[in-house]
Protein backbone atom coordinates (compact mmCIF):
# COMPACT_ATOMS: atom_id res chain seq x y z
CA UNK A 1 0.00 0.00 0.00
CA UNK A 2 2.84 2.32 0.90
CA UNK A 3 4.62 1.59 -2.38
CA UNK A 4 1.42 2.36 -4.29
CA UNK A 5 1.10 5.71 -2.55
CA UNK A 6 4.71 6.57 -3.32
CA UNK A 7 4.21 5.53 -6.96
CA UNK A 8 1.07 7.66 -7.15
CA UNK A 9 2.90 10.71 -5.73
CA UNK A 10 5.80 10.19 -8.14
CA UNK A 11 3.34 9.93 -11.04
CA UNK A 12 1.52 13.11 -10.02
CA UNK A 13 4.78 15.00 -9.57
CA UNK A 14 5.98 13.71 -12.93
CA UNK A 15 2.80 14.90 -14.63
CA UNK A 16 3.11 18.31 -12.96
CA UNK A 17 6.74 18.52 -14.06
CA UNK A 18 5.81 17.56 -17.60
CA UNK A 19 3.07 20.21 -17.70
CA UNK A 20 5.52 22.82 -16.47
CA UNK A 21 7.99 21.84 -19.18
CA UNK A 22 5.31 21.85 -21.87
CA UNK A 23 4.00 25.20 -20.65
CA UNK A 24 7.52 26.65 -20.75
CA UNK A 25 8.04 25.37 -24.30
CA UNK A 26 4.69 26.83 -25.40
CA UNK A 27 5.71 30.18 -23.91
CA UNK A 28 9.12 30.19 -25.60
CA UNK A 29 7.70 29.22 -29.00
CA UNK A 30 4.90 31.74 -28.67
CA UNK A 31 7.21 34.59 -27.71
CA UNK A 32 9.58 33.68 -30.56
CA UNK A 33 6.72 33.65 -33.06
CA UNK A 34 5.54 37.06 -31.84
CA UNK A 35 9.04 38.53 -32.10
CA UNK A 36 9.32 37.44 -35.74
CA UNK A 37 5.74 38.27 -36.73
CA UNK A 38 5.31 40.50 -39.80
CA UNK A 39 4.22 44.04 -39.00
CA UNK A 40 1.47 44.44 -41.55
CA UNK A 41 -0.27 41.07 -41.87
CA UNK A 42 -4.06 41.13 -42.29
CA UNK A 43 -4.77 39.64 -38.86
CA UNK A 44 -5.92 41.05 -35.54
CA UNK A 45 -2.94 39.72 -33.64
CA UNK A 46 -0.37 41.10 -36.08
CA UNK A 47 -1.94 44.54 -35.96
CA UNK A 48 -2.27 44.38 -32.17
CA UNK A 49 1.41 43.44 -31.92
CA UNK A 50 2.42 46.28 -34.21
CA UNK A 51 0.38 48.97 -32.50
CA UNK A 52 1.22 47.87 -28.95
CA UNK A 53 4.93 47.30 -29.44
CA UNK A 54 6.31 48.61 -32.72
CA UNK A 55 4.51 51.49 -34.41
CA UNK A 56 6.62 54.66 -34.71
CA UNK A 57 4.74 56.58 -37.40
CA UNK A 58 4.35 60.36 -37.27
CA UNK A 59 0.57 60.09 -37.24
CA UNK A 60 -1.27 57.22 -35.58
CA UNK A 61 -5.00 56.47 -35.56
CA UNK A 62 -6.37 54.32 -32.73
CA UNK A 63 -9.79 52.74 -32.39
CA UNK A 64 -11.99 49.78 -33.20
CA UNK A 65 -13.34 48.61 -36.57
CA UNK A 66 -14.90 52.04 -37.03
CA UNK A 67 -11.38 53.43 -37.10
CA UNK A 68 -9.93 50.81 -39.42
CA UNK A 69 -12.91 51.14 -41.81
CA UNK A 70 -13.52 54.91 -41.75
CA UNK A 71 -10.15 56.58 -42.24
CA UNK A 72 -8.50 56.09 -45.64
CA UNK A 73 -4.88 56.17 -44.52
CA UNK A 74 -3.11 57.17 -47.74
CA UNK A 75 -5.71 59.84 -48.50
CA UNK A 76 -5.41 61.40 -45.04
CA UNK A 77 -1.61 61.16 -45.01
CA UNK A 78 -1.30 62.80 -48.43
CA UNK A 79 -3.78 65.55 -47.52
CA UNK A 80 -1.92 66.43 -44.33
CA UNK A 81 1.48 66.29 -46.05
CA UNK A 82 0.34 68.53 -48.91
CA UNK A 83 -1.31 70.99 -46.55
CA UNK A 84 1.77 71.36 -44.33
CA UNK A 85 4.34 71.08 -47.12
CA UNK A 86 6.30 68.12 -45.78
CA UNK A 87 6.01 64.34 -45.79
CA UNK A 88 4.42 62.55 -42.86
CA UNK A 89 4.09 58.84 -42.20
CA UNK A 90 0.74 57.52 -40.98
CA UNK A 91 -0.71 54.21 -39.85
CA UNK A 92 -4.31 53.33 -39.07
CA UNK A 93 -4.12 51.22 -35.88
CA UNK A 94 -7.85 50.50 -35.72
CA UNK A 95 -8.64 46.82 -35.10
CA UNK A 96 -11.95 44.99 -35.46
CA UNK A 97 -13.40 43.71 -32.22
CA UNK A 98 -11.32 45.91 -29.96
CA UNK A 99 -13.47 47.95 -27.51
CA UNK A 100 -12.44 51.18 -25.86
CA UNK A 101 -10.46 49.68 -22.96
CA UNK A 102 -8.23 47.72 -25.35
CA UNK A 103 -7.66 50.90 -27.33
CA UNK A 104 -6.88 52.89 -24.18
CA UNK A 105 -4.22 50.31 -23.40
CA UNK A 106 -2.80 50.75 -26.91
CA UNK A 107 -2.81 54.55 -26.67
CA UNK A 108 -0.96 54.44 -23.35
CA UNK A 109 1.61 51.98 -24.70
CA UNK A 110 2.23 54.18 -27.75
CA UNK A 111 2.67 57.37 -25.72
CA UNK A 112 5.02 55.58 -23.32
CA UNK A 113 7.23 54.30 -26.16
CA UNK A 114 7.49 57.53 -28.16
CA UNK A 115 5.78 60.83 -28.90
CA UNK A 116 3.79 60.72 -32.16
CA UNK A 117 3.29 64.05 -33.89
CA UNK A 118 -0.46 63.37 -33.96
CA UNK A 119 -2.54 60.72 -32.22
CA UNK A 120 -6.17 60.37 -33.32
CA UNK A 121 -8.49 58.37 -31.05
CA UNK A 122 -11.82 57.37 -32.61
CA UNK A 123 -14.40 56.83 -29.86
CA UNK A 124 -17.99 57.66 -29.00
CA UNK A 125 -20.00 58.01 -25.83
CA UNK A 126 -21.55 54.62 -26.59
CA UNK A 127 -18.06 53.11 -26.39
CA UNK A 128 -17.54 54.61 -22.94
CA UNK A 129 -20.76 52.96 -21.79
CA UNK A 130 -19.15 49.58 -22.51
CA UNK A 131 -17.16 48.01 -19.71
CA UNK A 132 -14.05 45.87 -19.95
CA UNK A 133 -14.86 42.99 -22.26
CA UNK A 134 -13.13 39.95 -20.85
CA UNK A 135 -12.63 38.04 -24.10
CA UNK A 136 -11.26 41.02 -26.01
CA UNK A 137 -8.86 41.91 -23.22
CA UNK A 138 -7.71 38.29 -22.86
CA UNK A 139 -6.79 38.41 -26.55
CA UNK A 140 -4.01 40.74 -25.39
CA UNK A 141 -2.77 37.98 -23.09
CA UNK A 142 -0.05 36.93 -25.54
CA UNK A 143 1.62 40.29 -24.85
CA UNK A 144 1.22 40.04 -21.06
CA UNK A 145 4.87 39.34 -20.23
CA UNK A 146 6.41 41.83 -22.65
CA UNK A 147 4.11 44.86 -22.43
CA UNK A 148 3.69 46.53 -19.05
CA UNK A 149 0.44 48.23 -20.05
CA UNK A 150 -1.17 44.98 -21.15
CA UNK A 151 -0.08 43.48 -17.84
CA UNK A 152 -1.59 46.38 -15.91
CA UNK A 153 -4.94 46.22 -17.69
CA UNK A 154 -5.22 42.45 -17.29
CA UNK A 155 -4.06 42.50 -13.65
CA UNK A 156 -6.75 45.10 -12.93
CA UNK A 157 -9.35 42.49 -13.87
CA UNK A 158 -8.61 40.52 -10.69
CA UNK A 159 -6.61 37.66 -9.23
CA UNK A 160 -8.22 35.02 -11.44
CA UNK A 161 -6.96 36.83 -14.51
CA UNK A 162 -3.48 37.08 -13.03
CA UNK A 163 -3.47 33.31 -12.48
CA UNK A 164 -4.61 32.69 -16.08
CA UNK A 165 -1.90 34.96 -17.43
CA UNK A 166 0.77 32.99 -15.56
CA UNK A 167 -0.10 29.95 -17.69
CA UNK A 168 1.43 30.12 -21.16
CA UNK A 169 -0.88 27.46 -22.55
CA UNK A 170 -3.86 29.63 -21.65
CA UNK A 171 -2.30 32.82 -23.05
CA UNK A 172 -1.43 31.26 -26.41
CA UNK A 173 -4.05 28.51 -26.75
CA UNK A 174 -6.64 30.34 -28.83
CA UNK A 175 -4.11 32.59 -30.54
CA UNK A 176 -1.72 30.09 -32.11
CA UNK A 177 -3.84 29.73 -35.25
CA UNK A 178 -3.93 33.52 -35.64
CA UNK A 179 -0.17 33.73 -35.14
CA UNK A 180 0.41 31.16 -37.87
CA UNK A 181 -2.09 32.94 -40.11
CA UNK A 182 -0.10 36.16 -39.71
CA UNK A 183 2.82 34.54 -41.49
CA UNK A 184 0.60 33.44 -44.39
CA UNK A 185 -1.72 36.40 -45.00
CA UNK A 186 -1.20 39.32 -47.34
CA UNK A 187 0.22 42.51 -45.87
CA UNK A 188 -1.44 45.88 -45.30
CA UNK A 189 1.13 48.60 -44.76
CA UNK A 190 -1.23 51.51 -44.04
CA UNK A 191 -3.85 49.88 -41.78
CA UNK A 192 -6.98 50.95 -43.69
CA UNK A 193 -9.37 48.02 -44.16
CA UNK A 194 -12.06 48.90 -46.72
CA UNK A 195 -15.44 47.23 -47.00
CA UNK A 196 -17.53 47.44 -50.15
CA UNK A 197 -21.01 46.15 -49.26
CA UNK A 198 -23.90 48.60 -49.26
CA UNK A 199 -26.57 48.71 -46.59
CA UNK A 200 -30.17 48.16 -47.60
CA UNK A 201 -32.46 51.19 -47.51
CA UNK A 202 -33.86 51.60 -43.96
CA UNK A 203 -37.52 51.72 -43.05
CA UNK A 204 -39.29 54.96 -42.20
CA UNK A 205 -39.32 53.93 -38.53
CA UNK A 206 -35.62 54.74 -38.40
CA UNK A 207 -36.53 58.39 -38.58
CA UNK A 208 -38.56 58.14 -35.36
CA UNK A 209 -35.89 56.81 -33.03
CA UNK A 210 -35.70 58.75 -29.78
CA UNK A 211 -32.45 60.19 -28.53
CA UNK A 212 -31.02 58.02 -25.78
CA UNK A 213 -28.35 58.69 -23.18
CA UNK A 214 -25.77 56.23 -21.97
CA UNK A 215 -24.71 55.21 -18.50
CA UNK A 216 -20.94 55.69 -18.62
CA UNK A 217 -18.95 52.72 -17.35
CA UNK A 218 -16.66 53.75 -14.48
CA UNK A 219 -13.70 51.62 -15.56
CA UNK A 220 -13.91 52.76 -19.18
CA UNK A 221 -14.11 56.36 -18.01
CA UNK A 222 -11.12 55.88 -15.71
CA UNK A 223 -8.98 54.37 -18.47
CA UNK A 224 -9.99 56.89 -21.12
CA UNK A 225 -9.49 59.81 -18.74
CA UNK A 226 -5.99 58.54 -18.02
CA UNK A 227 -5.27 58.57 -21.76
CA UNK A 228 -6.36 62.21 -21.94
CA UNK A 229 -4.27 63.10 -18.89
CA UNK A 230 -1.22 61.28 -20.24
CA UNK A 231 -1.46 63.11 -23.55
CA UNK A 232 -1.69 66.39 -21.67
CA UNK A 233 1.25 65.56 -19.38
CA UNK A 234 3.49 64.37 -22.24
CA UNK A 235 2.40 67.15 -24.63
CA UNK A 236 1.18 64.60 -27.16
CA UNK A 237 -1.02 66.15 -29.84
CA UNK A 238 -4.14 64.04 -29.24
CA UNK A 239 -7.43 64.56 -31.07
CA UNK A 240 -10.58 62.64 -30.15
CA UNK A 241 -13.07 61.98 -32.96
CA UNK A 242 -16.53 60.42 -33.17
CA UNK A 243 -16.95 59.17 -36.74
CA UNK A 244 -20.35 58.66 -38.46
CA UNK A 245 -23.06 56.22 -37.65
CA UNK A 246 -26.22 55.92 -39.71
CA UNK A 247 -28.98 58.00 -38.08
CA UNK A 248 -27.65 57.58 -34.54
CA UNK A 249 -30.13 57.93 -31.69
CA UNK A 250 -27.64 59.32 -29.20
CA UNK A 251 -25.38 62.30 -28.62
CA UNK A 252 -21.82 62.76 -27.35
CA UNK A 253 -22.25 65.71 -24.99
CA UNK A 254 -20.53 63.97 -22.08
CA UNK A 255 -17.57 62.97 -24.26
CA UNK A 256 -17.24 66.50 -25.62
CA UNK A 257 -17.27 67.98 -22.10
CA UNK A 258 -14.77 65.39 -20.89
CA UNK A 259 -12.27 66.22 -23.64
CA UNK A 260 -12.79 69.95 -23.10
CA UNK A 261 -11.99 69.51 -19.41
CA UNK A 262 -8.56 68.12 -20.30
CA UNK A 263 -7.94 70.65 -23.07
CA UNK A 264 -8.05 67.91 -25.73
CA UNK A 265 -9.64 68.80 -29.10
CA UNK A 266 -12.82 66.88 -29.87
CA UNK A 267 -14.28 66.58 -33.38
CA UNK A 268 -17.95 65.53 -33.51
CA UNK A 269 -18.81 63.89 -36.83
CA UNK A 270 -21.01 60.98 -35.82
CA UNK A 271 -24.41 62.47 -36.73
CA UNK A 272 -24.21 64.19 -40.13
CA UNK A 273 -27.03 64.78 -42.62
CA UNK A 274 -24.76 63.97 -45.55
CA UNK A 275 -24.48 60.41 -44.21
CA UNK A 276 -27.91 60.06 -42.61
CA UNK A 277 -29.55 60.62 -46.01
CA UNK A 278 -27.32 58.14 -47.85
CA UNK A 279 -27.52 54.54 -46.60
CA UNK A 280 -25.46 53.53 -49.66
CA UNK A 281 -22.42 55.03 -47.88
CA UNK A 282 -22.69 52.38 -45.16
CA UNK A 283 -22.14 48.65 -44.82
CA UNK A 284 -24.34 48.64 -41.70
CA UNK A 285 -25.54 51.24 -39.20
CA UNK A 286 -22.13 51.46 -37.51
CA UNK A 287 -19.67 51.12 -40.41
CA UNK A 288 -19.01 53.15 -43.53
CA UNK A 289 -18.15 51.32 -46.72
CA UNK A 290 -15.25 52.39 -48.93
CA UNK A 291 -17.29 55.08 -50.70
CA UNK A 292 -18.44 56.54 -47.39
CA UNK A 293 -14.94 56.30 -45.92
CA UNK A 294 -13.45 58.42 -48.72
CA UNK A 295 -16.13 61.05 -48.21
CA UNK A 296 -15.67 60.98 -44.43
CA UNK A 297 -11.86 61.18 -44.64
CA UNK A 298 -12.16 64.37 -46.66
CA UNK A 299 -14.69 65.85 -44.19
CA UNK A 300 -12.47 64.89 -41.27
CA UNK A 301 -9.47 66.52 -42.92
CA UNK A 302 -11.42 69.76 -43.40
CA UNK A 303 -12.26 69.76 -39.68
CA UNK A 304 -8.67 68.88 -38.83
CA UNK A 305 -6.99 71.62 -40.87
CA UNK A 306 -7.40 74.46 -38.35
CA UNK A 307 -5.66 72.28 -35.74
CA UNK A 308 -2.78 71.16 -37.91
CA UNK A 309 -0.52 74.18 -37.65
CA UNK A 310 0.78 72.96 -34.30
CA UNK A 311 1.85 69.75 -36.05
CA UNK A 312 4.42 71.60 -38.16
CA UNK A 313 5.99 73.38 -35.21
Amino acid sequence: MKKKNILFIITVLGMIGLLIIVDSVVGMLGELALSKMPDYAYTQISKDNYRLNRVTKDIVLVGSSRCSRHYVSTMLRDSISAFLGRDYSLFNCGVDGRPVNNNCCVAEAIMDRYKPKLLVFDVSELDLATGVQKGAMEDFGVFYKDNSFVKKYLDDMGWKERVKMSINMFRFNRRFAHIVQSYLNDTNDDGYEPIYQKMSAPSEMDYKLKVTSHSINEKSLENFSRVLQTAKDKSVFLIVVSSPRFRPNDENYFLADLCHGYGIPYIELHNLDVFNSHPEYFKDRAHLNDTGAHLFTDLFFQELKPLLYSLSQ
